[in-house]
């Protein structure tokens, strides 16, 4: 089944060269969350990125902050992200502490919606640029009232903006894909993403993402 799933979410599009237009990438994030009180939870994940038609690996990042309900509809999240970026062949870090401020809802249905707002702050090395920027982040997601199969999988939908500092909006990531519970603490996320993006000359290009992500939930 899962080979199936995988073959569906792959785009019919034009492979490209690293990060240039069309290029198919495959995302892979492991995460984990554990709870210290009912209230305050720890979390966090690292990320892989390949690029160049899924040949290379040209982004990792390893994020952990901690998570506060303030209730169920609304959460806190104060973190740091330390991350790696590939350029000329050599890793060269970034060192982003961010903030984000959730709310959500959802009924016995099943049906989910979520926004997320982030903000950043990078902070880029001389090899970066040099220059520290803001970044927000707004992300929406809509998890359907149903269920595909025994195993409870929840098909979803989600849209992400990037407002940065100097540039304006700079990205947009449009994403479908499956919540796949494995246990009650872990879950598996397929999804396929189109991303679009400004490059360094500002003009718009897009991403063909495959995106594979795990929990782990104690």
């Amino acid at each position: 089944m899962m080979k199936w799933l995988l073959l569906l979410l792959l785009p019919c599009a034009l492979f490209a060269r690293l990060n240039s237009n069309g290029d198919f990438q495959i995302w892979n994030s492991d995460g984990l969350n554990i709870p210290l009180s009912k209230k305050i939870h720890f979390s966090g994940n690292a990320e892989f990125r390949y690029g160049d038609d899924r040949k290379k690996l040209y982004y990792k990042h390893y994020q952990g902050g901690f998570r506060l309900y303030r209730s169920s509809h609304v959460l806190f999240y104060f973190a740091y992200r330390h991350i790696y970026h590939r350029v000329r062949g050599k890793w060269i870090a970034e060192y982003d502490p961010l903030f984000d401020l959730t709310f959500q809802a959802g009924n016995r249905r099943g049906l989910f919606l979520s926004n997320r707002n982030r903000i950043q702050y990078r902070i880029l090395g001389e090899k970066l640029g040099g220059k520290n920027r803001w970044l927000y982040r707004n992300r929406s997601e809509y998890v359907f009232p149903y269920r595909l199969t025994k195993r409870n999988i929840a098909p979803f939908l989600a849209y992400e903006f990037f407002w940065q500092e100097t540039r304006g909006i700079d990205q947009n990531r449009l994403e479908g894909g499956l919540k796949i519970p494995y246990h009650q603490r872990t879950q598996l996320n397929l999804s396929y993403m189109m991303r679009f993006h400004k490059d360094l000359q500002k003009k718009w290009i897009h991403h063909n993402i495959v995106r594979v992500d795990f929990s782990l939930h104690f």
